[in-house]
């Protein structure tokens, strides 16, 4: 007797709370959607860091490893950059292979670089050199002697990928 006063009763509340209704799936898949689109657009490129300069022309290579974000120093249309900033005119260098203005910004990237790092960081020594593919080789030659002169030995030259044909 009691089973069915129990089941009386769960039929009760069964009627009263109505049919269990479904869960619409299409709105959740849509949020999952956008999130997914969201941290894969956040998750970027890392050839998104670097800077574009609206004059330079990389040069060709069949590399295929990609850049990663160091300093950026940068030859091209007649200026040698740091970050952007122009240290130095490519028709103003001497013929000593150090350039002066580099190395000294070069040093004082070196100290902001010291004074940032912890006591378990290493200076990693890593710069980027994107260069026009017209540019001499001397003058480059320049721009990678004066980077090792100041402590940046491990450099990368920015190229541009060939395009592979399809057929």
């Amino acid at each position: 007797m009691r089973m069915t006063r129990q089941r009386q009763r769960m039929e009760r509340r069964a009627r009263a709370t109505g049919p269990i209704t479904n869960i619409n799936i299409v709105s959740l898949l849509d949020i999952f959607t956008i999130l997914l689109l969201f941290l894969l657009v956040q998750s970027g490129d890392p050839t998104e860091d670097l800077p574009v300069l609206a004059n330079l022309k990389l040069p060709y290579s069949d590399a295929k490893t990609s850049p990663t974000r160091t300093l950026v120093v940068s030859v091209v249309a007649g200026d040698i950059q740091v970050e952007g900033v122009t240290v130095a005119q490519v028709a103003e260098l001497s013929d000593s292979n150090l350039i002066v203005p580099l190395a000294s910004a070069l040093k004082a990237r070196l100290q902001d670089a010291a004074g940032q790092a912890g006591k378990d960081q290493k200076f990693s020594g890593r710069v980027t050199v994107m260069a026009d593919r017209d540019v001499p080789f001397s003058v480059l030659k320049k721009v990678l002697f004066t980077c090792s002169t100041r402590h940046f030995r491990k450099v990368s030259l920015v190229v541009q990928r060939r395009v592979e044909d399809a057929g």
